[in-house]
């Protein structure tokens, strides 16, 4: 028996694992190449979507404790083919989510091992990511026990140490008379002008917030939800947003991103303050082990976690060869077939100019991909609020117009999230755009046969037998 079944977790613990599971570093150097405003645009991004996102699960996560997970509530609200919809959805999400975490820890190996050259060279880049992530899908058929211990070490290396040398380095270069790289006044912090590369921007920091409704498969183990899940959901915005909010300002303050610089930009403030505070170590080779020992710690369970969610979604439905276990009582093939698909979209990547353009493209396409899970996840909130009115809902928001606004806003940020990655900005060419379309329709077809096919062979001995 775990720690996590002998006590239940209060505000605290639930405030750490929604910070640990959200945030990000590597949203910062993005949110600061629009300038002081991202301030302001962090803030809308929280109201639009991660609050409303946030009561969405802490409601049905305590309703429906044994079920836990998005694909259980929409089985519950829409039946079986949603669910295996929204499953397969949250699988190929990560299609794309995967290759731009690899490049980012090829520029994390390159910085750690003092070869920044390496990121110059976008197929050698491709080529090492691939070898790194079957190598880590491969340990991971064997069992999580290693990557546990990894994670273990690397959760506080990757999160806590860099952002706090980050942090602390830009607020003390703020505070000891140094120029500022930007300038702060309340016209430039304040959006002058709202365009559709302004509120995409906007829906790329709401993606920087995703990851709350991976909360639901721990909340029979939460105490008192329905105090503890507000508590927790107003201090973690607070954490979360006021990080980005702190982090980005004290970057801007250092140096200016632009939007092809942000692959590396992490490591060129790291530079700037190795300089300016004369460190006697290198702070761009600190960070760069810290994030790759991280997120190789990490990566195990990241390749895991989806494949175990479409398994539980779709294993009555999908073909037996690809939800076929091994010793491990790991869905072996399906991992695998995650790997061919992640390195089929990597070399794809390889034909991109630079590093920083195939990161930012694939940021793109992950936004896309992650956020039709939360249609059906909303419209089951919606569904079960209804419908099951009998059921007893620890932690809920009190009155129906209330939680049907909340509904509201955050489906409006999803659904205009989804259309506006869909409209192509000015100067995007046909070899970085025609992913974003195809893609989702690739995926949106086969996710259909697949289920058609299911549900043929589940017919097939049914007839047999009358």
């Amino acid at each position: 028996m775990t720690a996590i079944d002998k006590k239940k977790l209060g505000v605290l613990g639930l405030c750490l694992i929604s910070v640990n599971t959200i945030m990000g570093l590597k949203n910062i150097p993005f949110a600061a190449t629009i300038g002081p405003s991202a301030m302001v645009f962090w803030v809308i991004a929280a109201l639009l979507y991660f609050i409303p996102i946030s009561l969405i699960v802490a409601e049905l996560s305590t309703t429906y404790p044994d079920q836990g997970g998005v694909t259980a509530w929409v089985n519950r609200a829409f039946g079986e083919k949603a669910s295996f919809l929204c499953g397969w959805f949250y699988w190929v999400a990560n299609f794309t989510y995967y290759p731009s975490l690899m490049l980012g820890i090829i520029i994390n190996i390159a910085y750690a091992t003092n070869y920044q050259e390496l990121t110059d060279n976008t197929w050698l880049t491709t080529l090492i990511a691939i070898i790194i992530f079957w190598t880590i899908t491969l340990l991971t058929l064997r069992g999580t026990q290693m990557s546990g211990r990894l994670a273990a070490i690397g959760a506080p290396l990757g999160v806590a140490i860099p952002a706090i040398l980050i942090f602390g380095f830009g607020l003390a270069s703020m505070f000891t008379g140094h120029e500022s790289a930007t300038k702060f006044t309340a016209q430039s912090i304040m959006p002058n002008t709202i365009s559709l590369d302004t509120v995409m921007f906007v829906s790329t920091l709401m993606f920087a917030f995703s990851g709350m409704e991976m909360l639901g498969t721990i909340a029979r183990d939460v105490k008192n939800p329905q105090k503890t899940f507000p508590k927790a959901i107003w201090i973690s915005s607070a954490i979360i947003g006021g990080a980005y909010i702190i982090g980005t300002v004290a970057f801007q303050f250092v140096i200016n991103v632009k939007p092809n610089q942000t692959a590396t930009a992490l490591y060129d403030f790291a530079d700037k303050m190795t300089a300016q505070f004369h460190l006697p170590f290198n702070l761009s080779q600190l960070l760069g082990i810290c994030f790759v020992i991280a997120t190789l710690g990490a990566l195990s369970f990241l390749i895991l976690n989806p494949s175990v969610v479409f398994y539980e979604s779709g294993r009555h439905i999908l073909p037996q060869t690809l939800t076929k276990t091994n010793k491990a009582n790991m869905p072996a093939n399906m991992i695998l077939w995650q790997a061919v698909g992640v390195s089929f979209i990597l070399l794809c990547s390889g034909f991109v100019p630079t590093l920083s353009e195939a990161l930012n493209m694939l940021i793109f396409m992950a936004t896309l991909a992650f956020f039709i899970p939360y249609v059906f996840l909303i419209c089951a909130y919606v569904k079960l609020r209804k419908t099951d009115k009998q059921a007893v809902r620890p932690f809920k928001v009190k009155h129906n117009k209330l939680a049907y606004l909340v509904a509201s806003i955050g489906l409006f940020s999803v659904i205009g999230t989804i259309v506006l990655t869909l409209i192509p900005s000015p100067g995007t060419t046909i070899a970085e755009y025609a992913p974003l379309v195809i893609g989702p329709v690739v995926f949106a077809a086969l996710g259909f046969w697949f289920y058609r096919l299911g549900s043929k062979e589940k017919e097939t001995p049914m007839k047999n037998v009358s």
